[in-house]
């Protein structure tokens, strides 16, 4: 009986610290970058080129770095993932995500207004796949839309509610080699307010360390009682 007891108290030490090990992220910062295809009209005053007939020149550049959780990356043969974008703390918008194109250049980061939806990192089969991430912007009063899905991405011109041009189109550098540069990043500790309660695996983590305690002083009584 008491090495049953002895063996409960300690699978449930180790369940509870296995779940509190799986809950906490692994934060990583990592640099990609893309391309341009193709190029229309307007391209030239956003300061967009063709990234095969402008080589090596800002103008043909794409760019960016992004902040995810590793922990939640998933694994071979779950097909396409979308993992949202989340504020970090400690972390600035320009570190969670951003994106540069151009000369000019434009730039795009995470908590920029008029942004479509939630903004998120996608994973194929367990690999960087692009983004998912749509945001409407005015330049020299007209207005454009970035539309990024996956590895492609897109901006256009919106003329009106109904049509719109392209301006230019491209792509991202994924797969495994995708991401570069991979860092662990550490944010800052959240300050406990007063009065917060703690987590349930806190509690349940000193629950279970007081009572093996009892217990086992309780077993030791009994043992040298009966000697």
């Amino acid at each position: 009986m008491n090495k049953f007891l002895h063996n409960t108290i300690v699978s449930g030490i180790f369940a509870a610290a296995v779940s509190a090990t799986q809950a906490a992220p692994i934060y990583m910062t990592a640099d990609f970058s893309g391309g341009i295809l193709a190029t229309g009209g307007l391209a030239n005053s956003l300061g967009l080129q063709g990234t095969n007939t402008c080589s090596g020149c800002a103008a043909g550049s794409v760019s960016g770095n992004v902040l995810f959780d590793q922990s939640l990356i998933p694994g071979s043969g779950t097909g396409i993932v979308n993992i949202p974008l989340a504020a970090v703390t400690g972390a600035p918008s320009s570190t969670i995500f951003s994106i540069q194109f151009g000369s000019s250049p434009l730039e795009f980061e995470f908590g920029d207004a008029n942004i479509l939806g939630s903004p998120s990192i996608r994973f194929e089969n367990g690999v960087f796949n692009g983004f998912s991430f749509v945001k409407d912007f005015v330049v020299n009063g007209k207005t454009y839309e970035l539309n990024m899905q996956g590895a492609s991405w897109t901006m256009s011109w919106l003329k009106s509610n109904s049509s719109s041009d392209l301006v230019a189109s491209g792509y991202l550098n994924v797969g495994n080699q995708g991401l570069a540069n991979q860092t662990y990043f550490d944010p800052i500790p959240a300050q406990l307010p007063g009065g917060t309660v703690p987590e349930p695996t806190v509690i349940a983590l000193v629950m279970i360390g007081i009572l093996s305690i009892f217990m086992v002083q309780r077993v030791n009584r009994r043992t040298e009682g009966s000697v």
